[in-house]
């Protein structure tokens, strides 16, 4: 946890310490980025930077902490319980979308701790950034299988699993060089893709999903 001090700054100030931080951290790695360079990207003196954190292992902790916060906040706050799955999962990867285009910084830091050398930060995090996804997904993909939406023949667990990994794969994709040439190669587009290309991708990433769960009656019937 930070000092108490941090939470005595200016908002703004704040703010831009952590994006600063998330950003620098984004674009080198834990290991090659140390306190004075975050100070220097913060504009803030290093020494204030040890007034709020004791540790730079402390400040990665934090701001990954409040990119998990803005992203749940970005693809969870607006979704309606009484959505269908095909409503919800359709809501969760547009959203997604969006915080990875705005919050480019925040997915690099989620890949960068299945990095060699991150093993104690996964420990601290992934279990924390996955359970919320994992009992969502699963808890809806029960609900269509007992509104008879879903087939009730899909593996629960293992359904979840791979349309958060289509997911992730997705915001990868938008944000790291090594997966925007891999999405180039594997899906014939530009290596820096529009806005439209972006949508299209999208559009037919969530038809996807969609004709996994329909049942056969449903899928033949559009």
């Amino acid at each position: 946890m930070p000092k108490g001090t941090l939470n005595k700054i200016a908002a703004e100030k704040r703010e831009r310490v952590l994006l600063s931080a998330a950003t620098l951290f984004a674009e080198r790695g834990f290991a090659h980025t140390d306190m004075a360079q975050l100070a220097s990207r913060a504009k803030v003196a290093k020494g204030s930077l040890y007034n709020y954190f004791e540790s730079k292992e402390e400040l990665y902790d934090y701001v990954c902490r409040y990119g998990l916060e803005l992203s749940r906040s970005a693809v969870y706050s607006e979704l309606d319980e009484s959505w269908d799955i095909y409503q919800q999962v359709e809501k969760i990867f547009r959203q997604g979308v969006r915080f990875a285009q705005e919050h480019p910084e925040f997915v690099a830091l989620y890949l960068n701790i299945s990095s060699a050398g991150m093993d104690n930060f996964a420990d601290q995090l992934s279990r924390e950034v996955e359970k919320h996804t994992a009992d969502h997904l699963k808890r809806i993909i029960r609900q269509g299988q007992e509104a008879g939406a879903v087939r009730a023949d899909l593996d629960v667990n293992l359904v979840a699993f791979q349309i958060n990994n289509t997911y992730i794969m997705l915001l990868a994709s938008l944000v790291s060089r090594h997966f925007k040439i891999r999405l180039s190669e594997y899906l014939e587009l530009d290596e820096d893709p529009s806005a439209e290309e972006i949508e299209r991708y999208l559009e037919r990433t969530i038809e996807l999903i969609h004709g996994m769960l329909r049942p056969a009656t449903s899928a033949a019937h559009g």
